[in-house]
């Protein structure tokens, strides 16, 4: 995460959440975003297992106004912010957060040793799920309990739901990628998986010209074109399409 982003979130939440807790919250959220950045899946569910402790310890806070260092029954907070009169708290403190916690992110850490018969390894659709979740959780915090002006905390929200893409890291504005992959295809498709808006043929060059000659970007460019797992727009962006999507996420899974 940005810095400048991080220390915006810690200080819109800590207005009227415990600093210490929302520190803790925020740091476990980095660290699982880290270990999704490197593709390791596994260690992604763990470390989100460590965001969700980080997520009923707030829960708790604001229902018993303490500080604990772990909620000792997550289950038994879940059933007591339930009960709650809907008076006391939003709907998404009582009911959304806890259940999306523990069904999205938790439980999903249970499924080891499960048989497969696809190609696609389980635990990066898990990691992919349990990211999406624990970003929904802390822009949901956010949309709560911000200080600031609504503007502000829309883009601030906006700048954490962004989708997460494994090595891909932004420097000066500029995408890179990270890892080489298997060949000049994969690392355009990863670029364009990150890249909402598309990337024309100049910015794709800039992002892999430390790596590929302009003629090899260009005939990996052609190559996808032809295989349709991207478009070229009118207004000479490239954008990725669902086959694409599809290859370049098969080609993460087999990443551990």
């Amino acid at each position: 995460m940005d810095l400048t982003v991080r220390d915006t979130i810690v200080t819109e939440l800590s207005g009227q959440l415990a600093p210490s807790l929302v520190t803790d919250l925020i740091e476990s959220y980095e660290k699982t975003l880290t270990e999704f950045r490197k593709a390791a899946w596994d260690e992604t569910l763990w470390k989100a297992g460590k965001f969700v402790e980080n997520v009923f310890r707030l829960l708790d806070n604001l229902v018993h106004s303490r500080i604990l260092d772990q909620v000792p029954n997550m289950n038994k907070l879940k059933e007591e912010l339930e009960d709650l009169p809907s008076s006391n708290f939003q709907d998404s403190i009582r009911i959304l957060i806890p259940r999306i916690a523990t069904a999205m992110i938790y439980d999903p850490r249970s499924k080891k040793g499960a048989v497969h018969v696809k190609p696609l390894n389980p635990d990066f659709l898990d990691a992919t799920l349990t990211v999406a979740a624990c970003d929904w959780i802390l822009a949901e915090f956010l949309r709560l309990y911000h200080s600031s002006q609504t503007e502000k905390i829309q883009q601030l929200i906006r700048s954490v739901l962004v989708r997460k893409i494994p090595f891909v890291e932004r420097h000066g504005g500029v995408p890179f990628v990270t890892r080489p992959m298997k060949n000049a295809e994969d690392e355009i498709l990863l670029l364009l998986l990150d890249a909402q808006n598309g990337m024309d043929r100049k910015s794709i060059g800039f992002s892999l010209g430390n790596t590929y000659t302009p003629g090899r970007v260009t005939q990996a460019i052609d190559q996808l074109l032809e295989k349709r797992y991207i478009i070229r727009r009118p207004d000479k962006q490239h954008i990725i399409t669902g086959p694409g999507e599809a290859h370049i996420s098969e080609e993460l899974s087999k990443l551990t």
